[in-house]
């Protein structure tokens, strides 16, 4: 089975020195795959291309998928979901931005691939706020190291651990509660042959998250334990 994601979402996939695609989203689908069937990841590739790959039947499987959204013949995406993934506000620590409702009237950035839908709780009005589209959270950061946006919207895990890796450029602060949350699937491409196990696929993912797969991929995981260790540091005091 070949497989590929985003090459910028630790610690589900991301690239190493851009040659190799690594994560646990690949380990948690060899753990749920039958001994059998060997795995293969691809190299890293820009986002869109790993979509179209999935499109097109280059590849089995995408790991990662933040939507089930996406047109029916594009791709199966496989339910239930293998985890979540959240997303925060960043900010400049010391601008003070410590509560959503200053965000109106600052310059503010998402990124370019992101569909920004608030939890209905936080009340958060996105048509009043000012947002350009980045290609990367390394780009999001060093804007707001040039000052010219006040904060950005991005996934947590992924924005603390390319902070982290960046040498922490800028000092980043981050608001507690999570703008919304999105669920992490993986998706059969319709070209693939593997589309005729799609509900033991299925049944697998259940049972991997009954038992606690994901959780204890997670815990092993360098990366999401470094990025737990920096989480609350980054959360200012009022």
């Amino acid at each position: 089975m070949r497989l590929s994601g985003s090459a910028d979402m630790p610690p589900i996939s991301y690239a190493i020195n851009e040659e190799k695609l690594v994560g646990i989203g690949f380990e948690f689908v060899r753990t749920i795959l039958q001994k059998e069937i060997s795995v293969e990841v691809t190299r890293p590739a820009p986002l869109q291309r790993v979509v179209q790959w999935a499109r097109d039947g280059h590849i089995d499987m995408f790991v990662g998928l933040q939507s089930d959204e996406y047109p029916k013949e594009w791709f199966t995406v496989l339910h239930p979901a293998i985890t979540d993934s959240a997303y925060a506000v960043f900010y400049r620590r010391g601008k003070r931005v410590m509560n959503i409702d200053k965000l109106y009237g600052l310059r503010g950035a998402i990124l370019r691939d992101m569909e920004l839908k608030p939890n209905p709780t936080i009340k958060l009005e996105i048509e009043n706020l000012q947002l350009l589209r980045t290609d990367s959270i390394a780009q999001a950061i060093q804007l707001i190291k040039l000052k010219r946006i006040d904060y950005f919207i991005a996934p947590q895990w992924q924005t603390i651990n390319t902070w982290f890796e960046s040498g922490r450029v800028v000092p980043l602060a981050m608001l507690p509660e999570p703008i919304q949350i999105n669920h992490v699937y993986l998706a059969l491409s319709n070209f693939s042959p593997c589309i005729e196990q799609k509900a033991v696929i299925e049944s697998e993912i259940v049972k991997a998250k009954q038992s606690g797969v994901m959780e204890a991929l997670l815990e092993q995981s360098f990366l999401y334990t470094k990025a737990i260790d920096q989480f609350y540091n980054l959360i200012e005091s009022p």
